[in-house]
């Protein structure tokens, strides 16, 4: 493992590292004290869109804040194999970012594929766990039919992400930024291993880890949050009005207030 430190948020240290695991580097930092909180970025995503947003600066004060990138994501690497991408070996990464960080157990704030991670970490690692936060995301099997994600698949690796980033307008400028300079090939990747991952809701109905599901009321996935949220047995769902998907993240008026209370009642 190597990396660097340089000053963070609020005066704190912000430290970026390397983890290699099965072949493959992750790509992480970590600022903030307090208990550790990861933060898990969304499909089109990487790690800066914490900063960006907003939760890095309204959190580093009160958590130690690992912010991971995904393999195909950000800083990590992005290999050509798709069983790299699926939800079995991110969270095997994860758990050797906290071994390297000597972090025995922690809570994860996951933004959509984030929150699945979550979910995915949560049924194969429960110790590691201590809280999960999910927003716009369900622990259900992904529902995109076959044909769309070959199309899909195709757009991203021909055409790359801009395509998407404009269906998606209007788009915070940084966002739109971090979809533009994403590894559309390794998208694809994702989207393949993603077609033929099982739900992990099965392993979940024993589960005693805190789970605070955000989900906007506008967003066509609250059908299946709300079904995760009843299968286990210590999950709150918070909705948002007026809100879509990608405000579960970019709200942080209304979702940082409510992580940070869920958090703090779910601390050991």
């Amino acid at each position: 493992m190597a990396g660097l430190r340089a000053p963070g948020p609020a005066g704190t240290i912000l430290s970026v590292a390397s983890v290699v695991r099965a072949g493959t580097r992750i790509e992480y930092e970590a600022t903030g004290s307090g208990p550790p909180l990861v933060l898990l970025h969304g499909f089109f995503g990487d790690r800066s869109t914490w900063h960006a947003a907003g939760h890095v600066a309204a959190l580093a004060g009160q958590f130690r804040l690992i912010l991971i990138d995904l393999v195909g994501h950000g800083g990590s690497d992005a290999p050509p194999d798709p069983a790299r991408y699926q939800m079995d070996e991110h969270t095997r990464d994860i758990v050797a970012v906290l071994d390297s960080l000597r972090v025995d157990r922690a809570a994860v704030w996951g933004a959509s594929m984030g929150g699945r991670v979550g979910f995915h970490l949560m049924a194969r690692f429960p110790g590691r766990l201590a809280a999960l936060v999910a927003g716009g995301a369900h622990a259900c099997a992904v529902q995109t039919g076959l044909a769309e994600t070959q199309r899909e698949g195709r757009v991203l690796r021909e055409r790359g992400t801009a395509p998407f980033a404009d269906e998606m307008e209007p788009l915070p400028g940084w966002m739109r930024e971090v979809m533009l300079r994403a590894d559309g090939r390794a998208l694809a990747l994702q989207l393949l291993a993603d077609a033929g991952e099982m739900s992990p809701l099965s392993d979940l109905g024993l589960a005693t880890t805190p789970v605070l599901l955000l989900a906007g009321d506008r967003d066509r996935r609250l059908r299946l949050i709300r079904i995760t949220g009843d299968r286990l047995s210590r999950a709150e769902v918070a909705v948002l009005p007026g809100c879509g998907h990608f405000d579960t993240f970019t709200r942080t008026d209304l979702t940082v207030p409510l992580a940070r209370e869920f958090l703090g009642r779910a601390r050991p």
